[in-house]
């Protein structure tokens, strides 16, 4: 016990300052990249910086040698109010055109200014001038006093900017100056375009002008930045208030005293924040004022870091891999430690495992990987699966590959090659027959380990055969009665199906029962008509009716009476006929054409049909279609009659690809609406049902037409709803 303290806390030690070492180098990584971060930073910020003040020379290169800018502003300054006017609006009209231009590139202002630094004209504001800037614009007192062109960073008297003022002269005589600004907006869309970077640019709240500031902020396109609350972000298209916020609780929170610390001594800095498996870097840039150099913004990015994200995970790689190798060191320390007691155990162990292999099923090989496969070791009970002895295969007498047949010797040899190629350390053959020294065969199953020295070369195969021939036998067995059950299924299936058929047939039969009752309720009136029309005959004759007027009347009239009988019969007929011919029918005139086969029943029992909706095609078997309606519209009489409803009504509605038929017989009770549908099952009193029409009727519908068939129970009575 002692010694396993002993090497838990040589872990812990080992642990602890491997571990250390691995934050060290996290953190001087990820302070590298941050440094990084920041670099890249400047050095695009810088890029287009100076490719804005490039811009803006290029642009004074033509502006200080155009001969009527230099020719207004000369004049403009000793002129009067009048005569400025003039000249401002000419200068405006000249410069206007190239003006929209530099709008594009981001140029925020472009503005000329006397000598005595009164704003003379902003191109930008043109009904803006006459200000004096000497208090509000130190570039301008700066180009006026030295004459000399200056750049960088300056909050004006509404809005800051990257200002280039540039000096003007009139053969050799200095006139007065003009500026073309840079927003800092500009800068952030390249950023952004280019350089793929959401940034924020925030300004000191100090450099604005006092009374500027004490507006509220919603006049102005500045609000208190999330970063600092002495800094005011300027707000652009691009931010959003969502995503502010999503960062401000997410980053900025949580860094908000770090942050506070680094802007007040107006460093450089970086810091990042891992979102779920993301990292965020955030980056600050000061950026100097162009008067005393002091830092008067910030220029903020938000980046997400791949190379951040990679290094904690990497560390943390590192971490569970220096826990696994240390554990993996001190428990090997430990091993070679008790390595003479251990071995002692292990070899003991060892024989106590060939043993148990001598005393089971299972046989043991070792070959060497030569040209004669010659076996260094094979357990004892080698002989209960071959019949032949240890010794018989440890001296050369018989070797194991004579005891298999020629084909499977082939085809072990073919799976060895190609564990060979495919580099396998574990092979598992195809089960195999071998020849005992009695000529028998037995099935077996080999599992082999292939043994390779440090250079990757196998030099030895382990390998276990287990009997399976019993297995097999099993299998066998099992085939057949695989083999016996599905001949079996095929009988039940056929059996299945005769009884199907069986029940179409006396489902037939029960329709055509009922059909014999309605062609009895359907004749019943015409037959009486004819027998009372003959009765009469003779009381017609004694009284001298008859004559050839008379006897053609009473024909016609007879004539239609049997007409309409015959109709029935062929209406009947139709409705029976046998053959399963899909034909495009009209469902609204095939059920017209069922409802007049039992028109009679239905008036006799006071029960009126109501058909509404549009009329539209099938193509399957009519007949089919038609036995399904007849068994609903029957079922639906028969529980009108049944609950002895007054005035029964049956209702039928069509709408595009399916068939509503309803009643106000009451309904069907709950606890047997879900079994109407099952053969032979009826609500009907005794003997007045078979249980099989609603049965057929879902076969037909579902599995004959490709349809669905279901009911539910409405306020009045049952409701069908059929589905195509």
């Amino acid at each position: 016990m002692k010694q396993k303290i002993k090497f838990l806390l040589l872990f812990l030690i080992i642990f602890i300052f491997l571990e250390y070492i691995n934050q060290l180098n996290k953190d001087r990584l990820i302070n590298r990249e941050l440094s990084s971060v920041a670099k890249e930073l400047k050095v695009n910020f810088d890029i287009v910086n100076e490719t804005d003040t490039m811009y803006a020379k290029s642009i004074n290169a033509f502006i200080s040698n155009d001969a009527v800018v230099l020719a207004v502003i000369s004049q403009a300054f000793f002129a009067d109010k009048k005569r400025q006017a003039l000249l401002r609006q000419e200068l405006f009209q000249h410069l206007q055109k190239q003006y929209r231009e530099m709008r594009k590139r981001g140029i925020l202002q472009m503005q000329f200014v006397f000598p005595n630094n009164v704003s003379f004209l902003r191109i930008h504001r043109p009904d803006k001038f006459g200000d004096d800037l000497s208090s509000v614009r130190y570039t301008f007192e700066y180009v006026n006093k030295m004459h000399k062109e200056i750049s960088g960073f300056e909050q004006g008297r509404v809005v800051h900017g990257f200002r280039n003022v540039f000096p003007l002269f009139k053969n050799g005589k200095y006139i007065g100056a003009y500026e073309i600004s840079f927003s800092s907006e500009s800068i952030q869309d390249t950023l952004s375009k280019v350089n793929k970077i959401y940034t924020h640019f925030l300004v000191n709240k100090h450099i604005f002008d006092v009374k500027r500031y004490k507006r509220n902020e919603s006049d102005l396109r500045y609000k208190t930045s999330i970063e600092s609350t002495n800094y005011m972000l300027l707000h652009t298209d691009t931010i959003k208030a969502e995503y502010l916020r999503y960062l401000e609780e997410n980053i900025i929170h949580k860094h908000k005293s770090y942050i506070e610390e680094q802007m007040q001594m107006c460093k450089s800095f970086s810091f990042y924040q891992q979102l779920d498996k993301r990292v965020k870097v955030v980056s600050f840039l000061p950026i100097k004022d162009v008067k005393g150099k002091k830092t008067a913004a910030y220029l903020v990015s938000y980046t997400d870091n791949y190379d951040i994200a990679a290094i904690i995970y990497h560390s943390r790689l590192i971490t569970t891999i220096l826990v696994i190798g240390t554990i993996v060191f001190v428990y090997l320390f430990y091993l070679q430690f008790i390595r003479k007691k251990a071995l002692k155990e292990t070899v003991q162990e060892q024989q106590k495992l060939l043993e148990l292999f001598d005393k089971g099923d299972i046989s043991l090989f070792r070959w060497r990987n030569d040209m004669n496969w010659n076996i260094e070791y094979v357990s004892n009970n080698i002989a209960a699966l071959t019949e032949y002895s240890k010794e018989e295969f440890m001296n050369g007498s018989i070797a194991y590959s004579d005891l298999i047949e020629e084909d499977d010797f082939k085809q072990a040899l073919h799976e060895l090659s190609d564990a060979f190629e495919n580099n396998l350390d574990v092979l598992k053959h195809r089960p195999y027959q071998i020849f005992t020294k009695n000529i028998t065969k037995r099935w077996v199953e080999q599992t082999t380990l292939l043994i390779r020295d440090n250079e990757g070369h196998v030099t030895h195969f382990l390998g276990y055969l287990i009997d399976i021939s019993q297995r097999k036998k099993l299998q066998i067995q099992l085939q057949e009665l695989n083999d016996n059950l599905k001949q079996e299924i095929e009988k039940r299936t056929n059996e299945i199906l005769q009884k199907d058929k069986m029940l179409q047939e006396q489902a037939k039969l029960v329709a055509m029962g009922e059909m014999v009752g309605a062609i009895a309720h359907q004749w019943r009136q015409p037959l009486n008509s004819l027998s009372i029309n003959i009765q009469n005959l003779d009381d017609d004759y004694e009284e001298g009716l008859i004559d050839a007027l008379f006897i053609e009347e009473f024909i016609t009239k007879q004539t239609q009476t049997i007409q309409f009988m015959s109709k029935t019969i062929d209406d009947f007929r139709n409705f029976f006929r046998v053959d399963k011919i899909k034909n495009d029918f009209w469902v609204k005139v095939s059920i017209e054409k069922t409802i007049s086969l039992i028109s009679a029943q239905l008036k006799n029992h006071n029960i009126q049909v109501s058909f509404q909706g549009e009329d539209f095609i099938l193509n399957d078997v009519e007949s089919e279609f038609q036995q399904v309606i007849l068994n609903i519209i029957s079922n639906a009489k028969d529980a009108i009659v049944q609950n002895h409803i007054e005035y029964g009504k049956i209702n039928i509605e069509l709408k595009q690809k399916y068939i509503i038929i309803s009643d106000n017989a009451g309904g069907i009770p709950e606890d047997i609406i879900s079994r109407v549908f099952e053969p032979y099952f009826t609500t009907k009193e005794q003997g007045m049902g078979t249980g099989v029409g609603l049965y057929m009727s879902k076969l037909i519908i579902e599995q004959n037409m490709g349809g669905n068939l279901h009911v539910k129970n409405t306020q009045e009575g049952a409701e069908f709803k059929i589905l195509f």
